[in-house]
């Protein structure tokens, strides 16, 4: 695979949670040229390849620990050969970009994390991490829960900031995503999603403003995210109404309205599907003391 080629847009969507943990095997589905909003903290447990982030392109090998900031292009290659598989080669921690900016108002202690933060927006590499120890830290935040998980998450970070460190890419993902359209065009539609779900959505004026027809449009979408966009602007509803739903006392009718959905069996419908439980279900569950 060509770094050239446009970077596949992933959609993450982290609920409830400030980070998320993740892993998996090769060969695997996820492992394309890709790119997505949040911060990957991202080891390779096993085999050796190509590891392309941004417009660095090098070799691999176990132990290999990176932090790749936000809209940053990446992809690891491993060299297999034929019939080679393993259940685990990347464990992975993922966080907002934002989660930082926020806490450091409230604990300016974490401000210190900020210089590996940004260098991480030209990808990050920790040179003197031992295997073992990276691995450590990655289990105690999978085993890990709310608080726990959360101090396990800090402590770890606060360890790799005083590790020695490289810069991979000499390109930032701003000039990266420059270099394609996809990247640019992907930030039109979320960007008009995310301005206007309150409002009717027609296919064909997000088409318009990309200048493709709605059935070009459609198959460009669902190819670069990997949603359907339907789909894609239901998921951004049903996340602003679950916000609504456990902070506010406002009915589920009208919250329903107020995020875009004008029928309230389908908001129901809907929110089912995504989050697995009724709004009235959600909201017993995460409501505040305040808004209940």
């Amino acid at each position: 695979m060509s770094a050239a080629k446009d970077p596949v847009w992933e959609f993450i969507q982290i609920d409830e949670h400030s980070i998320f943990y993740k892993e998996h095997g090769v060969p695997a589905s996820c492992i394309h040229w890709h790119v997505h909003e949040q911060y990957e903290l991202h080891l390779i447990v096993k085999t050796n390849g190509k590891a392309m982030i941004g417009n660095h392109l090098g070799p691999f090998s176990p132990g290999q620990l990176t932090l790749v900031g936000p809209w940053l292009p990446h992809n690891w290659e491993s060299n297999l050969a034929p019939g080679e598989s393993h259940q685990l080669r990347d464990m992975v921690i993922v966080f907002e970009p934002d989660l930082f900016d926020k806490a450091t108002k409230s604990f300016p202690e974490l401000a210190q994390l900020t210089p590996i933060l940004e260098q991480a927006k030209m990808g990050l590499e920790f040179l003197n991490v031992p295997f073992e120890k990276a691995v450590e830290y990655f289990v105690k935040v999978r085993e890990s829960s709310g608080v726990t998980r959360l101090v396990n998450f800090l402590a770890f970070l606060d360890y790799l900031s005083q590790r020695n460190t490289r810069i991979l890419s000499s390109m930032p993902a701003s000039e990266v995503k420059d270099a394609g359209t996809l990247q640019t065009r992907i930030n039109d539609v979320v960007d008009y999603v995310m301005a206007n779900y309150q409002q009717p959505i027609r296919l064909k004026t997000v088409a318009d403003r990309l200048g493709m027809t709605e059935s070009y449009f459609s198959r460009f979408f669902h190819q670069s995210s990997g949603h359907r966009f339907t789909d894609f602007v239901n998921r951004v509803r049903i996340q602003r109404a679950c916000v609504l739903l456990s902070d506010t006392d406002d009915t589920i009718a009208d919250i329903s309205q107020t995020v875009g959905f004008h029928n309230l069996a389908n908001f129901s419908r809907q929110f089912r599907r995504i989050k697995g439980l009724s709004p009235l279900a959600y909201r017993k569950k995460h409501s505040s003391p305040s808004a209940m």
